[in-house]
């Protein structure tokens, strides 16, 4: 049954015809609507559907970022593996990580973004309102498509037995769920969620991540840590460790997982102090010099019993940042005069010195740099931090926190490979914003490009993408 209905807008009349349904969801019936043309004859019932004018030009849009991020992402197989994991979700997530990557400010400016992008043609399923975002962080909250993504994910970058980075950082925040609790945040307490990540020692590439409540310490995470990634395949890995994992259950842990390790020994440990009673007074002598490029260190490896497994102490001092120490320590002990002989004697054996332990005999020339590949996680937390608009944190429920930080890893992944391919000289914000330049013109049947700059040439040709003149919709 159906009947037309007319609407006059101005001086012109349209028909419109109206059909009854039934809407099998709500189990209800429902109109339908079917635009007729403009009213040439009433009576007669004779309507006109004026076509739009052939080539009629409808938007310009953001062109460059969004087109290179999706043309690098398909080359790397990125855009595959999510595809193979989240099916009709993919364009909504492929569309987040791209606005996160090209602007990385929050969710609430998304469908702006999207409206002014290329990326609405290019991911024409998404939808990016508000409303639509938070429920499909909770979706991506699903524990079991995260673990269809490690399985998938994990081996790509490792074969099992590789080097991984373990250490976490504080997640300030205010939202009222179980996972936020007071914890130390620097030199104070805070509220707090923990954002724990693991980075694949290869490859420079992130490889697995976890949340934790904010009263968790790093020390008792590392278990468990181990545990979940051999669920995935990483078995025998190579652990790089903050002293703040350091931890006689953990230790143990290690041994028995027969999974070798690198780490700080903390300062208030006994073993640091006999160390330093027993060696450190020797520490700088010929043979311990080390060159590292103009940087001179002098190491000292001792071999010790760590909780009852042989173990390699490495003593690393810094000279320059000894002297540093030493002055800063002499000019404030001369304003508080306060600490005594024994205290100052043993302050000035400890500056600019630090101590790492290893469960496996490494080259003294080469500890020092093979620790501070542990500035590969900092580097991460950085660039989820400033360039990608980790915090502040603005979800509202233990479900949307867990899908928000698993799309911003999502995100850092894509991120990392972007930097990578466009190695020291250039930045991914650089890329991003010297592209976002390029402007397209859309049309009924046809996307125009407009033409690249010589900066946008030196860019994809560096990323290998050949940018189209003319695109089909």
């Amino acid at each position: 049954m159906s009947f037309i209905r007319y609407k006059k807008f101005g001086k012109q009349e349209y028909a419109y015809e109206i059909s009854a349904v039934w809407d099998k969801k709500t189990k209800s019936p429902k109109q339908k609507s079917r635009y007729m043309g403009v009213v040439i004859d009433k009576q007669k019932k004779i309507f006109e559907r004026r076509a739009h004018k052939k080539n009629a030009e409808r938007l310009i849009l953001d062109y460059g970022d969004s087109f290179v991020i999706q043309k690098f992402l398909d080359q790397t197989g990125f855009w595959k593996l999510l595809h193979n994991i989240f099916g009709s979700e993919t364009q909504t997530l492929q569309a987040l990580i791209t606005y996160r990557l090209s602007c990385g400010s929050a969710m609430v400016y998304a469908k702006p973004w999207f409206e002014g992008s290329y990326a609405q043609i290019q991911y024409p399923q998404a939808n990016l309102s508000s409303q639509r975002i938070s429920e499909f962080f909770k979706r991506l909250s699903d524990e079991s498509m995260q673990q269809n993504f490690f399985r998938e994910y994990i081996p790509t970058l490792s074969n099992g037995d590789s080097g991984i980075i373990i250490d976490g950082t504080s997640l300030p925040n205010q939202i009222h769920i179980p996972l936020t609790a007071w914890g130390l945040h620097g030199e104070e307490i805070d509220k707090q969620a923990r954002f724990l990540l693991v980075v694949d020692e290869k490859s420079k590439s992130p490889l697995y991540f976890r949340t934790l409540p904010g009263n968790i310490v790093d020390i008792s995470t590392l278990t468990n840590t181990i545990m979940e990634l051999k669920q995935f395949g990483i078995k025998k890995a190579f652990a790089f460790l903050d002293a703040g994992f350091f931890s006689e259950l953990n230790i143990r842990e290690m041994y028995e997982e027969e999974m070798n390790f690198l780490t700080r020994l903390p300062g208030s440990r006994i073993l640091y102090k006999d160390l330093v009673a027993t060696h450190a007074q020797s520490l700088e002598s010929g043979p311990n010099i080390i060159r590292m490029g103009k940087r001179v260190l002098f190491v000292k490896q001792v071999e010790v019993d760590l909780f009852e497994k042989k173990a390699f102490a490495y003593l690393v001092l810094d000279p320059k940042r000894k002297g540093r120490e030493v002055d800063r320590l002499i000019v404030q002990n001369d304003d508080e005069k306060e600490k005594n002989a024994e205290e100052i004697e043993y302050f000035l054996k400890t500056r600019g010195l630090m101590i790492l332990i290893s469960s496996c005999e490494i080259e003294k020339a080469e500890v020092v740099q093979t620790y501070y590949l542990r500035q590969t996680v900092e580097m991460m937390f950085g660039f989820s931090k400033d360039d990608l608009g980790l915090l502040p944190l603005r979800v509202h429920s233990e479900a949307g926190l867990h899908g928000f930080l698993f799309m911003q890893f999502l995100t850092l992944i894509a991120f990392t490979q972007l930097k990578k391919k466009l190695g020291v000289k250039h930045t991914v914000e650089d890329l991003l914003v010297q592209m976002r330049n390029l402007k397209c013109k859309v049309y009924p049947s046809d996307v125009i490009v407009g033409e690249l700059t010589k900066k946008q040439k030196q860019f994809v040709e560096k990323l290998c993408i050949i940018m189209p003149k003319v695109s089909g919709i």
